[in-house]
C-alpha cells in the first residue's frame, strides 16, 4: 500500500489484563483508503479501532488507546460493551509513503535540485526532453528517469504524476514549461511551482484561465515563482531556496515568506 502512495494505521495490542478477544503482539492493519487486514477481534471494538485508525492517519500522529470487556467503566478506557473480563491496551501507529518530487527539467537547477531533495529524503523523479540530461549518472539519486519527448509533454506528466505528487517545473523554455504546468495540475498534484519570473508566472496564470483551468485549482495547486524569499543567485542556492519552500508546505512551515505571487495575480485580474 505504501508504495501505492496509501498511508496506513497498524494497531497492536501491547497490553491485556485479564481476558481478551486476543493476545499481546496481535495486529490489523487499516489503510486510508478503508481497508482492513487481520482483526483484534470484531464487532463493536474493531469498529471502535478502525475508526480511531482512520482518525489517526487523517491526523497523522500515532496513538495508544485502553479498550474495556469488563461491561463497567474503567477509567481512561473506552468502553466496548462487551463481557470478556479484561483491559486491552492497543498501540496506533501510522505510515506514510514517502513524498515523491516530480522536477521536469534536469538543466542547471534541475540537476543539484534533484540531488539535494534525494538527501532530504524524497523519491524524486526527473523528466526532460533531452535524453542526454538525463543520464544516469547525472541522477544517481532519483527513483526515476523519464525522457518527455515535447510532443508527448501533456501525455507523460499526465501518466508520471500521481495524486499527492509535488512538480517543480524548471526546464526554462516557455512553452515547455506551460505544457508542463497545465498537465500537472490536471493530475491532482499536491502542488505545481514554476520556476522563472514574476512576469512568467503571472502569463501563465493568465493562459491557464484562459484555457479553462478552474481558478480554484490554480490558487490552491499552483505555485510561482517557487522558492523561499532568501539571497539566492547560484544554481545551487535556488535549489536550496526551492527545497526550503517544498519542506516549508509538507511540514505546515509558517511564517516562511516565499516569493509566490500566484494569489496577487488572480486578485489583480479580478479587479482590473
Amino acid at each position: 500500500m505504501l508504495r501505492k502512495g496509501v498511508p496506513i494505521a497498524i494497531a497492536t495490542i501491547v497490553k491485556k489484563e485479564g481476558s481478551g478477544p486476543r493476545d499481546v503482539g496481535s495486529k490489523v492493519l487499516v489503510t486510508a483508503d478503508g481497508k482492513v487486514f487481520g482483526t483484534l477481534g470484531g464487532g463493536s471494538f474493531e469498529r471502535s479501532l478502525i475508526a480511531e485508525c482512520l482518525k489517526a492517519i487523517a491526523e497523522g500522529k500515532p496513538k495508544t488507546l485502553k479498550y474495556s470487556f469488563t461491561g463497567r467503566p474503567v477509567e481512561g478506557a473506552i468502553d466496548t460493551g462487551l463481557i470478556c473480563g479484561g483491559v486491552l491496551e492497543v498501540f496506533i501507529d501510522v505510515l506514510k509513503p514517502q513524498q515523491r518530487v516530480v522536477v521536469f527539467g534536469s538543466g542547471r537547477v534541475g540537476k543539484p535540485l534533484s540531488d539535494i531533495l534525494s538527501f532530504l529524503g524524497f523519491k524524486v523523479v526527473v523528466m526532460d526532453p533531452n535524453a542526454e540530461l538525463l543520464r544516469e549518472d547525472l541522477y544517481p539519486y532519483a527513483e526515476a528517469r523519464v525522457l518527455t519527448p515535447v510532443d508527448e509533454i501533456e501525455a507523460k506528466v499526465k501518466e508520471v504524476v500521481r495524486d499527492g505528487d509535488v512538480v517543480l517545473v524548471t526546464h526554462g523554455e516557455v512553452e515547455i514549461d506551460y505544457k508542463a504546468v497545465k498537465s500537472a495540475l490536471q493530475a491532482n498534484p499536491k502542488y505545481v511551482g514554476l520556476l522563472g519570473s514574476r512576469r512568467k508566472v503571472a502569463e501563465f496564470v493568465k493562459r491557464l484561465l484562459a484555457e479553462g483551468i478552474p481558478e480554484d485549482v490554480i490558487k490552491s495547486k499552483f505555485r510561482g515563482p517557487i522558492g523561499v524569499d532568501i539571497p539566492a543567485d547560484t544554481p545551487e542556492e535556488i535549489s536550496i531556496s526551492v527545497a526550503a519552500e517544498v519542506l516549508s508546505i509538507l511540514k505546515g512551515g509558517t511564517n516562511v515568506k516565499t516569493l509566490n505571487i500566484v494569489s496577487e495575480v488572480l486578485t489583480r485580474l479580478k479587479s482590473s
